[in-house]
């Protein structure tokens, strides 16, 4: 007897792959969309480790935070080695660093992986030397702010260099002692810059841009994001996520939005004006 053999028709065909078709469109958005809320909770668990390594740092320098770079001495208002960015002043708390650029300082390459964002590419050192044009450890995907290390100061007001302490800052809960940054320091192509210019700072002094400040500038707006800046004069999207360490420690993710249109989270003074 002639044994019927069962085959696929070319209909049938057509209608299996126009199936995994549409059930590809439907799960592939949602699989990129998990990857990136993986991605911005590996980034916040960076930011907590960065925050508990500060917090050690404080505790252990008499309550005030660490410096954007060491080695200041107000006195006679110049720099003594060692000195060394942030990044490195806090590693000890958090794992050993090496020191490949300019006087020892450490180089993104050098430091542990909690100060790159898994959005960011990681440059090797070479990369990071040739971008810069010099070994300067002032290159991570966070950066603190300003108003807590005293580097920039809006127009008018004299720079000290010299951290604030934990004791100046009225409500350590709502002020930011560090968040994720645009790298304006470089090229634009590396992961961050290790200093944030504030809400009060001022990032053109010679050019007129009104309504445009220093977080504008400096915040990264990595996560979830309707587009990524490629310029230091382009604010971030509003709707984006940065990942933020407040002064107190703890870690928070906050639209760009929250952050770069007042004072209220950058004022140690808690009154929504510099300091």
């Amino acid at each position: 007897m002639y044994k019927r053999q069962l085959v696929f028709t070319l209909i049938e065909l057509l209608v299996v792959i126009a199936i995994i078709a549409i059930l590809a469109a439907i799960l592939f958005p949602v699989f990129a969309q998990a990857r990136e809320k993986a991605r911005t909770i590996s980034c916040l668990s960076n930011c907590r480790q960065i925050g508990l390594g500060i917090m050690m740092y404080v505790q252990d320098y008499d309550e005030m935070y660490c410096p954007y770079f060491s080695g200041y001495d107000p006195a006679n208002g110049q720099y003594y080695p060692p000195s060394f960015y942030w990044p490195q002043l806090v590693s000890p708390y958090i794992q050993k660093a090496n020191g490949s650029g300019n006087g020892g300082q450490s180089l993104v390459g050098d430091l542990s992986g909690v100060f790159i964002c898994p959005d960011t590419t990681a440059p090797t050192i070479q990369q990071q030397k040739s971008a810069c044009g010099g070994g300067y450890g002032n290159i991570t995907s966070y950066g603190l702010s300003d108003d807590i290390v005293n580097w920039w100061e809006p127009d008018n007001v004299p720079t000290t260099y010299v951290p604030t302490t934990l004791s100046a800052v009225v409500a350590p809960a709502d002020a930011i002692l560090a968040t994720e940054t645009y790298d304006w320091l470089c090229n634009g192509q590396m992961p961050g810059a290790a200093l944030c210019l504030s809400f009060f700072d001022d990032p053109y002094a010679s050019i007129a841009y009104p309504k445009f400040n220093g977080a504008d500038a400096d915040l990264a707006g990595r996560h979830s994001a309707s587009y990524q800046k490629t310029q230091y004069s382009q604010a971030p999207d509003p709707l984006a996520i940065n990942n933020t360490i407040f002064c107190d420690g703890h870690v928070k993710g906050m639209h760009s939005s929250a952050l770069d249109t007042s004072g209220q989270y950058w004022s140690i003074g808690n009154n929504d004006q510099w300091p």
